[in-house]
């Protein structure tokens, strides 16, 4: 592993030194998958070279911008496990890391000024009345809306006067005649015409200060040395290459990637579900396998793997292995690698990781009855929250204790398999030889594996009793189901016995034996 990452600048020379990168939210909602993705490509790729990954909050925006949502990135951020070294709330060398509290220290005026000095930029003192007839005139007669450079005529002396005296004015970026070149890592090289971008603000009448200048001041403070963000900001790359230049600075090393789409090709939103990751996360989603999933969205590590740790993934990461085609969002996929990454937790991690979901599932049994319970449904999951519905399978009363009436129609087809030849047998054979089976007052958590060993040898010695009477295995196990839990599936029926324990299996047996034949 290396501390440098040798690669094309939009200048054509190498990087030098240790790879910084940034991951900059604007705190005007909640964490997007989308954004969730950047930050995870960030993340894998300083974390794989050795570098900084620094937070940076772009919340200029103040009308939208809040501390509500900039906590809630920072705890989703945390949540998924991408911790950064430098940031709003744990501080470090090249701080201040919000955009609001760098532009209230006067960082963006003194960098403008810089360029006003320099004959770079200049004092725009048009109406925005004026800038909108501009714009309707140059789309009627067919071409780019752009500024036409009214007030760039204007003397320095001149126009810092007329500011002096209380007159509005922006600042405006002087766009130099010249082909703007932008060397992207996963697109290649890309030429933009400054003919069709005109003078942009930089800084606005009200001193807030515009995108493109203020990110191309962060990165040069924050010594950011590759920038790796979504492909909807490759224009923008244009603009910021001819600050940076302004300013004599090498730009950064671009690296912009597709954007996730949905499965009618339109971008990611709502109305394709769930968006954000505090939604999934609430849905139950570990974050292990979200970040599984972004991470191959676009990108592989060779091979058919598909399912990886974040320690595999920080160790195969490469930019240049990025696709620049477009990642179709499929929730059918994050479920399968949800599943596999479920049963992969150990004992305890599995435990902690579904108390949220377990509702009222657990009341009234052990915590030996709900770790057994947690180990028979750890397979069979697909989210967390999936848990309390099979948990209840296995603690909630047989529907067989109430008249078979007031069943639903469901409960009483399957009610109605006892009365196939058989039944009867089977529950008395049950019946006769529960006494190794622990009681639920007498189970712990430690006690998971004995419990359910012992119910995997009583069943074992029901399936040859069955079939000393000439009775088909199946009919074993789809009576003794049906009287346990008045369902035809569920979990696996040694966890049922365990969990249950010996006197809540006589119970619910003694029960089932009316309907039996």
């Amino acid at each position: 592993m290396t501390e440098s990452y040798a690669t094309a600048t939009p200048a054509g020379g190498p990087i030098p030194g240790p790879v910084r990168v940034r991951f900059a939210p604007s705190p005007t909602g909640t964490l997007h998958v989308g954004s969730a993705r950047t930050a995870l490509y960030n993340y894998l790729f300083a974390r794989h070279l050795g570098g900084s990954y620094i937070l940076r909050v772009e919340d200029t925006d103040v009308a939208r911008s809040s501390r509500e949502h900039e906590q809630s990135i920072l705890t989703d951020l945390a949540w998924l496990g991408l911790q950064w070294d430098e940031g709003p709330d744990i501080g470090g060398d090249h701080g201040p890391y919000r955009q609001s509290e760098r532009s209230e220290a006067g960082i963006y005026r003194h960098a403008a000024e810089r360029l006003l000095n320099e004959g770079k930029a200049y004092y725009c003192f048009c109406s925005q009345e004026r800038l909108e007839q501009l714009k309707t005139e140059t789309l009627a007669r067919g071409d780019m809306p752009k500024y036409d450079r009214c007030c760039a005529a204007i003397p320095p002396d001149e126009a810092a006067a007329r500011v002096a005296a209380g007159e509005p004015a922006t600042i405006r970026f002087l766009v130099p005649d010249a082909a703007i070149e932008v060397t992207d890592i996963i697109h290649g090289r890309t030429d933009f015409s400054s003919e069709v971008i005109g003078d942009f603000i930089i800084l606005r009448s009200d001193g807030g200060v515009s995108y493109n200048f203020a990110v191309v001041v962060d990165d040069i403070a924050m010594e950011i040395t590759h920038v790796i963000r979504g492909e909807d900001h490759l224009t923008n790359a244009a603009r910021q290459v001819l600050v940076f230049q302004a300013f004599g600075h090498e730009p950064p090393a671009w690296a912009h990637h597709s954007l996730i789409m949905g499965p009618d090709g339109g971008k990611l939103s709502k109305r394709h579900g769930a968006t954000s990751v505090g939604e999934f996360r609430r849905m139950g989603y570990l974050p292990s396998a979200i970040i599984n999933y972004l991470a191959l969205l676009s990108w592989s590590p060779g091979g058919e793997r598909e399912k990886l740790a974040k320690e595999e993934m920080v160790a195969e990461f490469e930019l240049q292995r990025v696709s620049k085609s477009p990642a179709i969002f499929d929730i059918q996929k994050l479920n399968w690698l949800n599943g596999l990454h479920i049963r992969d937790l150990d004992r305890e991690e599995f435990h902690l990781s579904l108390a949220p979901f377990i509702g009222d599932a657990g009341s009234g049994v052990t915590p030996g009855q709900m770790a057994v319970a947690e180990t028979a449904v750890q397979t069979s999951l697909v989210t967390l929250a999936d848990a309390n519905g099979h948990i209840q399978e296995i603690f909630t009363l047989t529907p067989l204790a109430v008249s078979v009436d007031a069943a639903s129609p469901d409960q009483e087809s399957v009610v109605a398999e006892l009365g196939e030849e058989g039944s009867a047998a089977v529950l008395e054979m049950a019946l006769a030889r529960l006494e190794e089976l622990p009681a639920a007052a007498e189970l712990t958590a430690g006690m998971v594996d004995e419990a359910v060993d012992k119910a995997r040898a009583l069943v074992k010695e029901w399936k040859k009793a069955c079939k000393e009477a000439d009775i088909p295995p199946k009919r074993l196990f789809r009576t003794l189901r049906i009287a346990l839990t008045g369902r035809g599936s569920g979990p696996e029926l040694p966890f049922m016995l365990a969990g249950l324990g010996r006197d809540t299996v006589r119970e619910r047996l003694e029960a089932a034996k009316p309907y039996a034949k």
